[in-house]
């Protein structure tokens, strides 16, 4: 376990170092989100005047906004002559686009991660209906990425090496807390998992409960605590079983130990009241008002709460995952949010060119600067310090404080009605509940794994 964290750690904490990237290239139309034609009547117009070309990108809009991405649009469309770039953004996109895909009029460029609930990507991968992207990632550019991440199984999904995702985001998520609450009280950041338990009791007593996540829409937000716990408490390998179905994966004694402190969370009587009734916004909302010490997030919680009122002088912190015994391997999760070219797109070689430009050093700047986020280059943290807020600098820079990156998903099935996902993270709300117990949780996820492990996508 150790040989291999050191050689992940060596290879990902070079994201706050080194170089940068590339070179790209296009006149804009932007279209409002639910005026785009595309959007409308699901199709997708990339006929123009004679000579003129129409590039169509579906974004997911969310914690970055849209602005970023017309922004980005105009930029490209200055310069290429000729051509107009439609940006439709939509917090559900997956809806808008899901028949524009089925009538074989796709848009040219999707960003929409794999996590999404949608589940589009997911469909593209199985349908093998994406366009293949080597010769965007030749040699050169690949070398400019921090390595590993092209291994990613929505990247390079069907084992062959050759990548059909392009990685665009690269997000450090873990434990966020209030700085200045910390300070004031005398509280020290936990280390280990008894001192998370130590901290609360003290907190309780100062009227403060101890941890808080968004119950009531996405208790998934509690992979950023799960994953990392797992590589932790087991090893990599305890988190590859999980995620490839090996049979008793799900029973093991890393993974109950994992288990075990939502469960001690519940008896303890940590959990601020009210969370299971929360949304992500409204426990954030508590979270900066200094109801709870933690709340499990990643690098866009800042920008997305910009405007929510918060405690006097409320500044944001940011730490990985504590560990059960001291000497441990401490980790943060990691994910990569994927853009994608399908392969039935109208213009596959200007959609090619856009996805280049947004990793040129203008865009990477414009994008840390609007969005908070960067993609896996290496040096592109340093690059960007002068934008990026100290927050957000710090979850790119926490492998510098010891943290391992993990990252990670579970291997593609056909489909199917069962869904490890959702009885494994909402699952935690009953236990919160006090109505499910590590044991009774662990048999559940392993049941849905051993199903799973029988209809792997080959």
């Amino acid at each position: 376990m150790r040989s291999y964290f050191k050689k992940l750690f060596a290879l990902i904490c070079v994201l706050a170092f080194g170089v940068m990237l590339l070179g790209g290239c296009a006149k804009v139309s932007d279209k409002e989100a639910g005026t785009d034609p595309a959007a409308t009547s699901g199709k997708n117009t990339n006929a123009g005047a004679e000579g003129q070309k129409e590039l169509n990108v579906a974004v997911f809009e969310g914690g970055y906004g849209r602005e970023v991405w017309d922004t980005l649009a105009k930029k490209f469309a200055e310069k290429h002559d000729g051509v107009t770039v439609n940006i439709t953004a939509n917090p559900k996109i997956g809806d808008v686009i899901r028949p524009q895909i089925m009538s074989g009029n796709p848009p040219d460029v999707i960003f929409l991660s794999a996590t999404n609930e949608s589940g589009i990507l997911q469909s593209l991968i199985q349908d093998k209906a994406l366009l293949c992207l080597d010769d965007i990632f030749d040699a050169d550019m690949k070398a400019k990425f921090v390595k590993g991440v092209f291994d990613a199984p929505t990247v390079s999904p069907y084992g062959d090496g050759k990548i059909y995702s392009a990685p665009l985001f690269y997000s450090t998520m873990g434990l966020f807390y209030n700085k200045t609450l910390f300070k004031e009280k005398g509280y020290d950041v936990p280390k280990t998992w008894d001192e998370f338990f130590e901290l609360g009791n003290k907190a309780q007593g100062d009227g403060i409960d101890l941890f808080t996540y968004a119950a009531a829409n996405d208790p998934a937000y509690n992979e950023i605590v799960i994953w990392p716990a797992i590589a932790s408490a087991g090893g990599y390998e305890a988190l590859d079983n999980c995620f490839n179905y090996v049979s008793g994966a799900w029973t093991s004694d890393a993974v109950k130990k994992v288990m075990g402190v939502y469960e001690k969370i519940a008896k303890e009587g940590l959990l601020l009241d009210g969370t299971l009734a929360m949304t992500h916004t409204q426990s954030q909302e508590q979270f900066l008002q200094n109801k709870a010490l933690f709340i499990p997030n990643g690098n866009w919680l800042e920008n997305e709460m910009k405007d929510t009122p918060r405690a006097e002088g409320f500044e944001f912190g940011f730490t990985g995952i504590p560990v059960f015994n001291e000497g441990d391997d401490p980790c943060v999760w990691s994910n990569i949010e994927e853009i994608y070219i399908p392969s039935k797109a109208k213009e596959a070689d200007l959609a090619k060119e856009f996805i280049k430009f947004l990793y040129e050093d203008d865009s990477i700047l414009l994008l840390a600067e609007n969005a908070g986020s960067l993609p896996p280059i290496v040096g592109a943290a340093e690059k960007t310090r002068s934008v990026l807020s100290d927050c957000v600098y710090e979850t790119y820079a926490i492998s510098e404080k010891g943290f391992v990156p993990v990252t990670g998903g579970f291997a593609l099935t056909e489909q199917t009605e069962v869904s490890i996902r959702d009885d494994l993270f909402n699952s935690i709300n009953n236990v919160m509940a006090g109505e499910l117990d590590t044991e009774g949780w662990s048999k559940l996820v392993e049941e849905d794994s051993q199903k799973l492990s029988e209809i792997l996508l080959k």
